[in-house]
């Protein structure tokens, strides 16, 4: 196992504001992140203007030399973390582009960010998460 992902074992809460410059609104994510050697799972309510839909993600990790694989759940990759405290990562999914900013500030606290765009996607989203 990686040693970054070593460090992030566990269940942590999990707060994400996303600015939709697209449709001018804010979504609202809170909830719980599980963290094991092998899934980053997320599980929580996404609040909007109109309603609050249950929602969660699930990613596969893969510990390798130097730095953590994020695959989707077929397994293709999403992103790679290394070892820097603020690293930028990027993913291109057809013709939309993420990009994102991590921010490790120790072993009880993370914060990511995601600038997002494409042809029917324009959004920033910013999620905190705390060992619970």
């Amino acid at each position: 196992m990686d040693e970054r992902l070593g460090h992030y074992l566990g269940t942590w809460d999990v707060r994400r504001k996303v600015i939709d410059r697209l449709n001018a609104s804010l979504i609202f994510f809170e909830g719980q992140a599980f963290v094991t050697p092998h899934q980053f799972e997320e599980h929580g309510d996404t609040t909007t203007d109109y309603a609050t839909l249950r929602s969660s993600r699930t990613y596969r990790l893969r510990g390798e030399a130097g730095h953590v694989a994020v695959c989707f759940p077929d397994l293709t990759e999403f992103i790679r973390i290394g070892h820097g405290a603020s690293q930028r990562v990027v993913h291109h999914c057809g013709a939309d582009l993420y990009r994102g900013r991590l921010f490790f500030r120790g072993p009880d606290a993370w914060a990511e960010m995601w600038h997002v765009q494409g042809p029917r996607k324009h959004y920033l989203s910013l999620a905190h998460y705390r060992r619970a």
